[in-house]
């Protein structure tokens, strides 16, 4: 699937985009979020080197600095473990 694009993935699943800048201006990373209920949020980390880091309320970080998914398949699985929350 060459066509999938994990970032309009993201928002087009509820995701709040922030991109995060150093002093200089240049982004330092791009944080993605989404409330699952209210108050409840978890985390998903873009990196530099375009790895991810992802966050539930409920585990905590559950990856750090994998490979994006290059699937909507993967791309499921990964959401699923970050939208755990009960």
């Amino acid at each position: 699937m060459a066509n999938f694009n994990f970032y309009n993935f993201l928002t087009e699943n509820g995701y709040e985009k922030d991109t995060i800048r150093d002093a200089s201006g240049i982004t330092f990373c791009t944080n993605y979020q989404k409330e699952l209920s209210e108050n409840i949020w978890n985390s998903l980390t873009v990196h530099k080197d375009k790895t991810i880091t992802g966050a539930s309320p409920k585990n905590g970080i559950v990856f750090k600095q994998i490979p994006q998914p290059e699937t909507i398949e993967d791309a499921n699985l990964l959401l699923q473990k970050i939208e755990d929350y009960e």
